[in-house]
Parts: C-alpha cells; structure tokens; sequence
C-alpha cells in the first residue's frame, strides 16, 4: 500500500517507490535547486549504465557479424549521448550562488569519481578491439573502405556508426566543459585540480582514433604531397 491506495502493476515494474526515493526530500534540501541538480546527475547515471549495456551487446554482435544489428545497436548508444548532452541545459538555469551552496552539501564528491562515466570511459576499447579483429578477419583495410565504401557497405556503415557514437560522447563531454564554465569558471578548483583544464583534456581524446585518422589519409589520395603517416592508420594505437 501506498498512501492508503494499492500500487499499481506500472508502479511495482518501474519500482517508482524505490526510484523517487532516492532523491532528498523538500526539508533536506539545502536550496531549492538542489533537486534539479540531485536529479540530472541521477539521470545521467541511468543512460551511462544504458549504454554501457547496448555496448556489451555492440561488442558480442561485432565479434558474430552481425553487422546490421550492431550499427542498430551503436546508433542507440549515439542517441543515449545526445540525451546525456541535451539534459545538461537543465542545470544551465542554476546560478552560479546555488552550484556552490550545492556544493557545500557534496562535501568532498566529485562528477570525475561518476562509475558510470568512468566505465564508458574504459568500456569502449572493447568495441574497438572487436571491429579491429573484424576488418583483419575480413582482410579489410580501413583506408581501403573509405576508398571505396560500395564494396563493403555494412562494414563502412559500422566504422561510420562508431564515429557517430564517438562524436555524440565528445560532444557531451563539449557541454559539460560549457556548463562547468559558466557555473563556476575555468579555474575553481576541484578536489583534483581546475575542473575546466581537466575536462579541456578529455574532449580532445577519442575512443576510435584511427577512425579519424583515416580521413586524414584519405585526404593525401586527393592531395599532392608526402605520406602524412609513416604507418598504416589501421595500426594506429590510442594515446
């Protein structure tokens, strides 16, 4: 029971007791922005274990050529990133005065401890391994793909989901370096440092590296000039 009324079918599956719960309640909060801020960060934590598991499935089908059911896959994840990114614009109406007596109340916490960011941070070289044993089982260069994608439309259609995917991650982690700027600037310290300089550093880093490089190369086939790489972008390793 629940306020004198039977829970319903809807309310036992989604376990909305539980789930609205989880916040804190109207006399705890220290401001009145604190369960928007309470909320999103909760939020965003369901759609990075989400796509942490439609990457794990990504991977198995990758690793089973399942080309077609992998790029549906990868393009669930791309729009897991963009929601991740759009939500963010709630906690863009907090003035700068509520993130820090938010703050005040996170004590010594910190989004860069987040398990679900940290795992997307580490899960993709997974799916990187799978579609590099891919294009060897295949016998498929990347620059060759992009040379010529009409002989192998399913395999260039997974390498383009994955920079789908790789660039919606990228773009989320660009709005939250905007948020952090306009809420607290660049140079507020954090418990590890000034968060703008350190996220500054993770927008520049990609899961996929060699996928962006091969556009590079595909660039001297059309361009008079030396190599731009001394080896092959398939063999290129993530830094």
């Amino acid at each position: 029971m629940s306020d004198g009324r039977e829970i319903t079918e809807y309310e036992k599956y989604i376990r909305t007791g539980p789930l609205l719960g989880l916040q804190k309640t109207a006399d705890e909060l220290v401001c009145h922005d604190e369960l928007a801020f309470q909320i999103v960060h909760q939020v965003e934590e369901l759609w990075m274990k989400l796509c942490q598991h439609e990457l794990a499935l990504a991977v198995r089908l990758i690793e089973g050529d399942r080309l077609v059911e992998a790029r549906v896959t990868l393009h669930r994840m791309y729009l897991i990133c963009g929601l991740m990114a759009d939500q963010l614009r709630l906690l863009e109406t907090m003035s700068p005065r509520a993130y820090f007596t938010v703050r005040s109340a996170l004590g010594r916490g910190s989004g860069q401890e987040s398990p679900g960011f940290n795992a997307l941070l580490e899960q993709p070289a997974a799916l990187r391994t799978a579609t590099r044993a891919l294009l060897k089982r295949r016998a498929v260069k990347l620059i060759d793909l992009h040379r010529d994608p009409a002989r192998s439309p399913e395999m260039f259609a997974l390498v383009e989901a994955l920079v789908d995917f790789d660039e919606a991650f990228q773009h989320f982690r660009q709005r939250h370096l905007a948020l952090v700027r306009r809420i607290i600037g660049g140079r507020t310290p954090s418990l590890k440092g000034a968060p703008a300089e350190l996220l500054e550093h993770g927008v520049r880093q990609t899961f996929f590296p060699e996928l962006w490089l091969v556009r590079e190369q595909l660039f001297r086939d059309f361009t008079p000039g030396p190599p731009l790489f001394e080896d092959d972008v398939d063999e290129t390793h993530h830094h």
